[in-house]
């Protein structure tokens, strides 16, 4: 691998990381925070900086960009955003009393898992906690891809950077140019955003309230600024606009493209679009028929069903009433739905409704050959035939996952003697969903696991945000072995 180049790459991110630092650094200056809250930003915004232009000034970009360096930069720039971006929670006085603490919460931020240690969100300064929900809309939309869309020159080879990056089994630009289509998913992405924090203002949020959870929505993240998240306000007109909100940035954002600027009708034909609103109406259904029997609000009742799926399946994470007191049935049905997760190329995580649909599909042909091996079976995804080699990566990425799955849960085992707790905690943090089951349930924090589930935990939300393999590649060792000066 080429080192120069991958540290120009870098240092361009540290000098991207600086600049969104600021955004907090202006909100702490609007509420009039003190100079120490503010000198948490500054410390790490000059380390940025410095960093930052030495890299890019002692490196250069003439260099090939190839699919390992990729998958190098991104997995090493989102450990890399996180570690920094947790410099200023750790200097915070209350919530994050050690460094990995403020690590696991802003890999949580960037990834948008949602996942938190804090102990008492609503003591935090304005500025952090702005900064906890900026990362989700930063991480949702994912750093590379921002990067990509402001930066005034771009690499010829940089679409193998924002491949590494966007979420699902396939990779296709919507524009000729990969800057252009980095900006209109952007655009798309943002007004999406600010129409969401409108809503939730008319509806009774104030200011700050509305962008804060319009940014977690937007990054299906979960990070809000109340201990008892949605459930604080108590509204049903509130919950309703933010599923739908979820329900939508769940959704492939190349199919809001195509619905503008070219074919409506032919853009929602997707077939993945509709197992994924298939798949949200039934478990609502099933849900409300369930807890129904315990409610004395049907409506109420029908809400909060609706809420809560479509926040475990888009992964956001945003918790209206503790769900864990749910029969068991209803129960397992998130479970289920935080492994599904939600469309591939939207800001949601989990393993997404394409592989299930293709998953799916693969096991249905096999089951026929089984009865007649003399028939033929093709794999079929909105009408079209489904390339060998990305059936075969589908089926490799499964089997990949599940043995990640089961080495992290071991892993927290060691902390842990509950087995509904270990699974759901990484079925939680590995999908990017938030809150989870038993000791770490919707209305419990992370504080109390062990360290060294924190720092499992950690990595396991990395792994699932970025598909598992820059990580795998940045773990391995044969990637420094190959890494050179050109």
């Amino acid at each position: 691998m080429n080192l120069k180049v991958i540290n120009n790459s870098i240092g361009k991110l540290l000098q991207v990381l600086a600049i969104l630092m600021s955004v907090p650094l202006l909100v702490s200056f609007i509420y009039r925070e003190s100079l120490a809250d503010k000198m948490y930003f500054v410390i790490p915004i000059a380390l940025c900086l410095i960093v930052g232009t030495l890299l890019v000034k002692f490196s250069n970009d003439n260099g090939h960009i190839y699919n390992r360096e990729g998958m190098f930069t991104t997995a090493f720039c989102w450990v890399l955003y996180s570690a920094i971006g947790a410099i200023p929670l750790f200097l915070t006085p209350s919530n994050y009393p050690t460094f990995l603490d403020a690590f696991f919460e802003m890999a949580s931020g960037f990834t948008t898992c949602g996942a938190s240690v804090a102990n008492n969100v609503e003591t935090l300064p304005n500025s952090i906690i702005f900064w906890r929900s900026f990362s989700h809309l930063i991480g949702g939309m994912g750093i590379l891809v921002f990067t990509l869309a402001i930066l005034p020159k771009q690499h010829k080879e940089s679409a193998n950077l924002m491949q590494a990056e966007v979420p699902g089994p396939t990779f296709g630009k919507i524009t000729p140019k990969l800057v252009h289509t980095a900006r209109a998913l952007y655009i798309l992405y943002l007004s999406l955003t600010a129409i969401t924090a409108l809503a939730l203002k008319i509806a009774g949020m104030n200011v700050f309230d509305s962008i804060i959870y319009a940014m977690g929505t937007a990054g299906t993240g979960g990070f809000g600024n109340r201990g008892l998240s949605i459930g604080f306000y108590d509204s049903r007109a509130i919950e309703i606009i933010l599923s739908i909100a979820m329900l939508l940035f769940g959704v492939n954002f190349n199919l809001y493209y195509y619905a503008i600027y070219r074919s409506a009708k032919d853009s929602f034909k997707s077939e993945e679009l509709k197992w994924y609103l298939i798949i949200i109406l039934a478990a609502t259904l099933l849900i409300f028929i369930n807890i129904l029997p315990q409610s004395q609000d049907v409506f109420h009742s029908g809400v909060s069903s609706f809420f809560t799926v479509t926040s475990t399946i888009t992964t956001t994470g945003y918790v209206s009433l503790d769900y864990s007191k749910w029969p068991l049935f209803s129960r397992n049905i998130l479970i289920l739905l935080m492994f599904i997760g939600g469309c591939a190329g939207s800001t949601a995580g989990g393993i997404k409704v394409s592989r299930i649909t293709m998953l799916v599909k693969t096991g249905i042909n096999r089951v026929k050959q089984a009865i007649n091996p003399m028939r033929i079976t093709v794999n079929k995804l909105d009408g079209k035939k489904v390339d060998k080699d990305i059936e075969h990566y589908v089926n490799k990425y499964l089997i990949v996952y599940i043995l990640l799955f089961i080495i992290f849960m071991f892993a927290v085992t060691l902390d842990t003697n509950d087995l509904e707790t270990a699974f759901t905690a990484v079925a939680t943090t590995f999908n990017n969903v938030g809150p989870g089951l038993g000791q770490f349930g919707p209305i419990t924090s992370f504080e109390n696991i062990g360290n060294l589930s924190k720092f499992v935990l950690s990595f396991a939300m990395l792994f699932g945000r970025l598909e598992l393999y820059p990580m795998i590649l940045l773990f391995s060792p044969r990637s420094y072995k190959k890494l050179r000066n050109k």
